[in-house]
């Protein structure tokens, strides 16, 4: 029993990982005019958390070795709900991007160190839902904002709203000591065996060299690039392409979080019936029809297409991860995962920030444009892995 309860203590903690995820991207139409800095800087700041989240997810393996998982996420959680109570008072930019950088060194060790925890102790199914309950935060933000918004209060009233959340999570998840304590720190699978962990000593490069790697890699970088721009920039684009108010963008694109989490609960149900590559090709086909509204039918077709564009983006990324030693083995899985996860962090950090360039100097209109150059990499990316891992005799 008391597994289980641990097991919801961590899926509320996930939920604070996903609650300051979608503000951004809902909040910027009106953050930028506020702070007096130009549109395309919300991208500074997305580059900022990823940042320290890349930083902070590589050496959590280091702080699991000195502090217990429960200690880190406490210390995590105070961290993200801090930058964003700071969020809602700050109005120097730079200070803005020093806060950027603390919610994503805690967001980071939230992310890595439940992910492992679960996976060590938990089924692949927990697994599964843990990625809906960052869906289930990132749901809060965008109509929150867009309640807000249409009553008159500031986008600052959203992050202080937002914070306390945080902070009420973060003492939850303090008094649930007694709960970590009573279910160990020791490495024990949910089979009750120790795990074999291998340790992959051969060269970097020579993983890379691996058939598959590069587009596994590529994968993984388009998938990133095209959710994060999704995430930071459809707001923005409402506004300034469609003609759509600050209060109904926020609640048009709080659509793609619902699609997203509605994605990863469908698929986690799923995942242990349907093939990995079935489920890809479902959301593949989920986001070119969402693409084919967005280019076909008018601007209040555009929240549906959003939703729909969720639905694709849900089961992509945990599916691409699961297929790692299938396509690779279990010799080169790990170093593959490392690298997939390098450029992942690479296309979320510096994609959605080149996009706020091209739309400052060019034209916000791009936007679907460039989701579909995107889409259509991790499209190609995909079936050269598929193929590759063929020709190898490693899939049938």
């Amino acid at each position: 029993m008391f597994s289980f309860l641990l097991l919801v203590i961590i899926y509320i903690a996930f939920v604070s990982l996903g609650l300051p995820d979608s503000m951004l991207g809902a909040a910027w139409p009106m953050m930028f005019p506020d702070l007096g800095v130009p549109v395309s800087f919300a991208g500074f700041i997305s580059f900022t958390i990823c940042i320290g989240t890349t930083v902070s997810s590589l050496i959590y393996a280091k702080l699991n070795e000195k502090f217990t998982t429960w200690s880190i996420t406490v210390l995590s959680i105070l961290c993200t709900a801090l930058a964003l109570l700071s969020f809602s008072v700050i109005t120097s930019f730079p200070i803005l991007i020093a806060a950027a950088l603390l919610l994503g060194l805690g967001a980071g060790a939230v992310d890595a160190g439940l992910n492992n925890y679960v996976a060590l102790h938990y089924r692949a199914r927990a697994m599964n839902f843990l990625h809906a309950f960052w869906g289930v935060g990132t749901l809060v933000g965008p109509f929150l904002l867009s309640y807000f918004f249409a009553n008159g209060l500031s986008w600052r009233n959203g992050y202080m709203t937002i914070g306390s959340i945080q902070s009420v999570i973060c003492i939850l998840v303090l008094c649930s000591v007694k709960l970590w304590r009573k279910a160990g720190e020791s490495n024990i699978t949910k089979d009750g065996n120790k795990p074999e962990l291998k340790q992959d000593s051969k060269p970097l490069i020579e993983t890379v060299k691996q058939p598959g790697a590069i587009a596994a890699m590529l994968g993984f970088f388009s998938y990133c690039s095209m959710e994060q721009s999704s995430m930071l920039w459809a707001s923005t684009f409402l506004v300034s392409a469609k003609g759509f108010s600050e209060g109904s963008a926020a609640a048009a694109a709080g659509l793609l979080f619902w699609g997203i989490t509605a994605g990863r609960i469908v698929s986690g149900l799923v995942a242990d019936k349907v093939p990995g590559k079935r489920l890809i090709t479902a959301a593949h086909i989920a986001i070119a029809i969402s693409m084919i509204l967005v280019f076909t039918l008018p601007a209040a077709a555009i929240p549906l297409a959003l939703f729909l564009l969720g639905m694709g983006f849900g089961p992509l990324y945990p599916t691409m991860l699961h297929q790692t030693p299938e396509f690779f083995g279990t010799e080169y899985s790990a170093r593959i995962m490392g690298l997939e996860m390098s450029s992942a962090y690479i296309g979320s950090a510096a994609m959605p920030a080149l996009f706020g360039i091209i739309g400052r100097n060019i034209t916000m209109k791009l936007f679907p444009f460039y989701i579909l150059f995107f889409f259509l990499m991790n499209v190609a990316m995909l079936a050269l892995k598929q193929k590759n891992a063929k020709r190898e005799g490693i899939l049938k």
